[in-house]
């Protein structure tokens, strides 16, 4: 197993950013028990599994608080760990591209660097709670680079998450000024209306691709019934369910921590249309 510390220059965001990166190698049980492992040949490359942290979080979440590593190697799979700030996975309309970044600058920058497949069959999204989102977001941003995205206790209801940010002017700007996110600076002055039916929303999104006959990618959603999120659920579950989409939905006992996302990217990994080998 190779975990990789990546410090880096990303034009896009302007600035220094952290990755944390995954490469499974042979492990001393293969060498001992002396089973065959097709890690080194000619033109190989991993499939991979771009993994989004939450809320407060960054590069180094998933490494600290699961065992990703580990199952990483049982799989076979390329692991990226970005960090995204509190950005809600956007371009900030006054600071940094992340979206742009994690969908263009990064994904070619590590291919350049590491045996990385950047074929959509091979590529993958996931991440927890506004990581969640994040995965959804920009898999349905890039469908045609996309698998498959998945989202552990994400927001899914963008609609329903704005209608609670707005209210009255007093309690907009009480959101304002205590929420973890910066949000004019992600999405500028506009009215949150107006927000609602920007490509921010998951569900404007899906439409778009609908129309446009374009295909969407496999996506999986599971939350805990413990989850403060578990009403955002619930909404978007019923909201997707009209529209028609195909979503892989799981809920389980659980709440909104990690002992249910170490045990749920588990679940995602046996989810995904994995290889178990260089391709």
């Amino acid at each position: 197993m190779a975990h990789i510390y990546l410090r880096l220059f990303a034009h896009t965001l302007n600035k220094n950013t952290d990755v944390n990166i995954i490469l499974p190698t042979p492990n001393p049980d293969e060498l001992m028990e002396g089973k065959e492992s097709s890690y080194f040949h000619d033109d190989m490359h991993y499939q991979v599994l771009y993994l989004l942290h939450g809320t407060y979080g960054d590069y180094s979440d998933w490494c600290r608080n699961t065992c990703i590593e580990r199952y990483a190697q049982v799989h076979k799979i390329a692991i990226v760990m970005p960090s995204a700030e509190n950005s809600f996975y956007q371009d900030m309309v006054h600071g940094p591209k992340y979206l742009t970044y994690l969908t263009e600058e990064l994904p070619l920058y590590l291919s350049r660097l590491f045996p990385i497949s950047t074929k959509r069959e091979d590529t993958f999204i996931a991440g927890l709670s506004m990581g969640g989102y994040g995965a959804w977001h920009i898999a349905l941003t890039k469908p045609e680079q996309y698998a498959a995205a998945a989202s552990l206790s994400g927001v899914l209801d963008f609609s329903l998450m704005v209608d609670e940010w707005s209210g009255s002017i007093e309690a907009r700007e009480s959101f304002e000024r205590e929420a973890p996110w910066p949000i004019k600076a992600i999405f500028g002055e506009q009215e949150l209306e107006n927000i609602k039916l920007s490509n921010a929303n998951l569900m404007v999104q899906i439409k778009k691709i609908i129309q446009n006959d374009k295909e969407l990618p496999k996506l999986f959603n599971t939350i805990g019934k413990d989850d403060f999120l578990y009403s955002n659920y619930k909404s978007a579950r019923k909201l997707l369910e009209e529209i028609g989409v195909p979503v892989e939905f799981e809920e389980h006992n659980g709440k909104h921590d990690w002992t249910y996302w170490d045990t749920q990217i588990q679940r995602v990994l046996e989810w995904l249309p994995l290889k178990r080998t260089t391709v």
